[in-house]
């Protein structure tokens, strides 16, 4: 009886009793990713009004799918899903392992999943709280993440996907703005997003970051390698774009200080 409440809610989730369509991008990534833990996961949420309905693939990855979503009162949503069974699983053990946030580690995949889209969930509210511009978390379950939707009719792109439509000055502007996202993080929230690139840079008005799973606090002993790795991405991409950048080896040490 649970298993037929679940599937009735799956499909009213994923629109399949008007749209059955066994081709269409949704389904098929549905059928991949929603293992038994997941589609319990929906249900509640679906359940508790936080994911009405599922119309459309923004992204997909080894880790994680992102989908479009609306909710109970017909808003938006993004709805990030990581894979409860991921090749990346030594890597998600090693920044859990190192993050003095998390405590006990469990042996079982899934739940070493669950532990890591809890922690972005925290990282998301963490970023905001020291005014960086993130989507706001709205909800989580296992391994399904609900979070503001960033757009108009159509996903905000990437600045990867919209680079060669900018100006020297749209440029710089962007840099000014991420060196001090990195700043702000680092220096107020004592945080880094370690994975901060043109790819993880929504443009809808003012920058967005997105993709806080890496995320973590300077008391991990992980924290300097990221500061690294985000000021040097940061620098070298913008430096190729003809931006007078800062020095690296400067900045890193006035962020160290």
């Amino acid at each position: 009886m649970r298993e037929e409440l679940i599937e009735r809610e799956i499909e009213e989730v994923l629109g399949l009793r008007e749209r059955r369509e066994k081709d269409s991008e949704l389904y098929k990534i549905a059928n991949e990713v929603f293992d038994r833990t997941t589609r319990e996961a929906l249900a509640y949420l679906h359940r508790r009004g936080k994911i009405e309905g599922l119309y459309g693939v923004i992204s997909t990855g080894k880790e994680a799918n992102v989908f479009a979503g609306v909710d109970g009162e017909g808003r938006r949503v993004a709805v990030k899903i990581y894979r409860t069974y991921t090749t990346e699983f030594r890597r998600i053990w090693e920044y859990l392992a190192a993050d003095p946030r998390v405590g006990y580690l469990p042996k079982d995949m899934r739940r070493l999943v669950f532990q890591w889209t809890r922690r972005e969930f925290k990282n998301l509210q963490r970023a905001i709280k020291y005014a960086v511009r993130a989507p706001e978390p709205i909800a989580f379950r296992n391994n399904v993440l609900v979070m503001e939707f960033i757009g108009d009719e159509t996903p905000a792109p990437r600045l990867k996907d919209v680079e060669k439509f900018l100006s020297r000055e749209d440029f710089e502007g962007l840099y000014s703005h991420l060196i001090g996202v990195i700043e702000r993080l680092w220096k107020r929230g004592g945080m880094v997003h370690g994975d901060l690139s043109e790819y993880n840079i929504l443009l809808q008005g003012s920058p967005v970051i997105i993709d806080w799973s890496q995320a973590t606090v300077k008391r991990n002993r992980m924290s300097v390698e990221l500061l690294k790795r985000d000021l040097r991405n940061v620098i070298s991409y913008f430096a190729r774009k003809g931006v007078d950048v800062d020095d690296y080896d400067e900045k890193l040490r006035e962020l160290l200080g």
